[in-house]
């Protein structure tokens, strides 16, 4: 079967055969154990809302859901349970997109005495749950202002539930003028609780690979994309230059568009060797929810800088739901062969293994590394690709042409 074919009994063997299921089966723990965390916990309170969610100030409780291995299941759980909270001022999103919010809102606030508190007083009126996928800190601007912010939103009574490939006493780990951020780091570990996912087994790799290749290896691979690209619904299309609009005012140049079938090539360092980040991403698979990537290099001192926006891209992709089709020059372990945390790196030289002359030593990007190759593994699935985006819109373009030739 290809990638559109078996429609609503595909998505029926997604949900009863998935990887997610398999984790729910092997750890068995139903929604009450999450309640169970937060103090106050259990039964429910005036118009149906769970007590976790009291008035505010030292009660409200949160949970800091992590592992350092990709794959077990951090985000399905949390998921779960945000879908089964009975409240309807609720809020889950990527933490990438919740920083760009609040810098938005920062900035549209203007000059009043504290911006911080007038977006955490708009953020509570909206939420009163706040569930942040993928908690990760390395940018100093964020680093300055989040501590101010969560304290603002816990006085407000915001209950956070949040997940994370690091301990609390992890984040922004070698980051500038970290001492500032120390209070944050103790604020969450007295606000929430801690828990680790100690699974070993990534569940991504339990699904099964589509029949239709979205990963290419090998010299011909812009042209295997670019005929991807072209063929999305079915039919061919002809590829243009287009222009898409993104945050405060910026534009992306899409130099290859289906926009037909909403589809964009980029050649590697046509997209990730300019000076992008999760804004411009989130704009362009908006407009193009199905994304081709050619060129992508294996990973090495002289490309750091831009493997980092490569992770920030597959990260994007991966919460919104895209189809992303990747041409590289390896397999995703391969990508990231050459990276190591600071930790390995050390480990490696009291060993006596001779040095890889091409190695990054980066602890943010050999963090990320296990993350990105787990993601960009489960995007090849049958399983992810019935519930992209992409997948929709082509659905959708192929029940209004049967309807146009039923009516011719």
């Amino acid at each position: 079967a290809g990638e559109g074919e078996g429609g609503g009994d595909g998505a029926a063997e997604h949900a009863s055969n998935s990887p997610g299921r398999a984790l729910v089966q092997e750890e068995a723990r139903p929604v009450s154990m999450w309640e169970s965390l937060f103090s106050g916990g259990g039964g429910a309170g005036a118009g149906g809302e769970s007590s976790l969610f009291g008035s505010g100030g030292a009660h409200v409780r949160g949970l800091y859901l992590w592992s350092r291995s990709p794959g077990t299941g951090k985000t399905m759980l949390m998921d779960m349970f945000f879908d089964a909270v009975p409240l309807a001022a609720k809020r889950r999103v990527h933490f990438h997109d919740f920083m760009l919010d609040v810098h938005g809102r920062t900035h549209r606030v203007g000059s009043v005495a504290d911006p911080l508190a007038t977006v955490a007083d708009g953020l509570a009126a909206e939420a009163r749950l706040l569930c942040l996928d993928e908690l990760m800190v390395t940018d100093v601007a964020d680093a300055m202002m989040i501590g101010r912010l969560f304290d603002a939103l816990w006085a407000r009574g915001v209950v956070v539930v949040g997940t994370s490939n690091r301990h609390p006493t992890e984040l922004y780990e070698n980051g500038l003028q970290r001492e500032l951020f120390m209070p944050f780091i103790d604020a969450v570990q007295e606000r929430c609780v801690v828990h680790e996912i100690a699974s070993g087994t990534d569940y991504r790799h339990r699904a099964t690979l589509s029949s239709a290749s979205t990963y290419f290896v090998g010299e011909d691979e812009h042209e295997r994309l670019k005929e991807r690209v072209r063929l999305t619904s079915g039919e061919p299309c002809v590829l243009e230059p287009d222009e898409v609009a993104v945050q405060m005012g910026r534009t992306i140049k899409v130099p290859r568009a289906a926009k037909l079938n909403r589809a964009a090539l980029f050649r590697y360092d046509e997209l990730c060797g300019e000076p992008v980040g999760a804004a411009d991403f989130l704009g362009l698979l908006k407009a193009y929810p199905t994304l081709a990537l050619s060129g992508v290099p294996i990973f090495d001192a002289g490309n750091k800088h831009t493997a980092y926006r490569f992770v920030t891209l597959v990260d994007v992709a991966y919460d919104q739901r895209a189809k992303l089709l990747i041409g590289a020059a390896g397999t995703p372990l391969e990508l990231f062969e050459n990276v190591v945390t600071v930790k390995e790196a050390r480990e490696t030289a009291t060993s006596g293994e001779t040095p890889n002359p091409y190695q990054v030593v980066d602890d943010n990007l050999g963090f990320a590394k296990e993350r990105t190759i787990s993601r960009l593994t489960e995007m090849q699935t049958k399983e992810y690709i019935l519930t992209t985006k992409a997948m929709a819109h082509e659905h959708l373009k192929e029940t209004r042409e049967t309807k146009r030739r039923r009516a011719i």
